[in-house]
């Protein structure tokens, strides 16, 4: 016999285990994923439930053996699927543009770029886990180079970069759009690398080092008419790096970029971000689900994800996506400028450290 709170006793213990707030829809998700596909990674894609939540969902669901977890994979058992029927738990629906792989953008006009930015990137440093870095396929940096041109953020304005493991500033200088782009990363082999390119190319890109821990300096601030970064996903990275890119804009309609996962960022973070911007005084103009898609960094075996993943197996494709937001900023905007007051690389939703 099936109970009828069979799903929300999960989502309980779950969300006693992990601190992470999940729910019965959480447990739906990851079972309408499930039949589709018994790659935990490609579950985390569908579901779009956080890494840590997700695997510890699965574990109970192993448990109470509605699946089975064998070595590689995860299976339904039959339990499994008369819950999916007693539910009435549907299969996911996800088919993308073919043309724009969903972003609604057209690299038409940028296909020059992507061409000279491919090579480049092939020489580019290795994402390190000390950094948190990860990063985007080369489409996605060139079409983020695109939406800023679409929204008119790009043409002879000055860009803020602030970390740059996905080369955003050398696809931005390629265009020969921007008036000045400026870069601020911590990783001083991505500093080395984009001003040799730079020098190399003749592009107005030059970078230096900056730890986002530390108040943006005085030389950088209110001087920018846009800003994109990537922000790492604890509350403290998110205040962190957003706040650094807003105190770097110069004054009211000047606009922001940054990409949020739904894997490292339940939606209760998220609310906490859009309540944040709200407080900052800045509006959320654009959200582009799935727009940058990562590269499966080559750190992914000592990363949390793997540690708490319920199989051992890595992930085949790219999974790990996130949502470009496009901000701009109002009239008496406010520009934080503090330092951090606590840790900016891992919380209990953390999957990548």
């Amino acid at each position: 016999m099936i109970g009828e709170n069979i799903l929300e006793n999960i989502a309980e213990i779950v969300r006693e285990k992990t601190r992470i707030p999940v729910y019965d829809v959480d447990v739906r998700r990851i079972l309408s994923a499930l039949q589709v596909t018994d790659d935990f990674w490609e579950i985390i894609f569908y579901s779009e439930v956080t890494v840590p939540a997700a695997s510890e969902i699965l574990k109970e669901l192993d448990r109470k053996g509605i699946v089975k977890l064998t070595g590689d994979a995860i299976v339904i058992t039959e339990k499994g699927h008369e819950i999916i029927k007693k539910f009435e738990i549907p299969r996911p629906y996800y088919k993308k543009c073919p043309t724009c792989s969903g972003r609604g953008i057209s690299l038409e006009d940028f296909e020059g770029v992507l061409r000279e930015f491919k090579k480049i990137a092939q020489n580019r440093p290795e994402a390190i886990q000390q950094y948190d870095q990860g990063y985007v396929l080369p489409e996605v940096t060139v079409s983020r180079v695109a939406l800023m041109a679409n929204k008119m953020d790009l043409q002879n304005k000055r860009l803020l970069v602030i970390g740059d493991d996905d080369l955003t500033s050398i696809a931005a200088g390629l265009s020969n759009l921007p008036k000045e782009v400026v870069v601020l990363e911590i990783d001083e082999r991505l500093v080395n690398f984009i001003n040799k390119v730079s020098e190399e190319y003749g592009l107005k890109v030059n970078a230096e080092i900056y730890d986002i821990r530390n108040p943006l300096p005085e030389k950088h601030y209110a001087k920018y008419d846009t800003f994109i970064t990537d922000p790492s996903e604890t509350r403290e990275a998110l205040r962190l790096f957003i706040s650094r890119g807003i105190s770097g804009l110069h004054g009211p309609r000047c606009a922001g970029y940054f990409g949020i996962t739904r894997a490292e960022a339940s939606l209760e973070k998220w609310y906490y971000l859009q309540r944040m911007l709200l407080d900052m005084r800045v509006v959320i103009t654009d959200m582009i689900h799935n727009f940058n898609i990562y590269v499966n960094w080559g750190y992914a075996e000592k990363t949390r994800a793997m540690q708490v993943a319920p199989v051992k197996k890595a992930p085949k494709r790219e999974w790990y996506t996130s949502t470009m937001y496009r901000i701009e900023t109002l009239e008496g905007f406010v520009r934080y400028n503090e330092p951090a007051k606590e840790d900016i690389y891992e919380d209990e939703e953390s999957s990548t450290v």
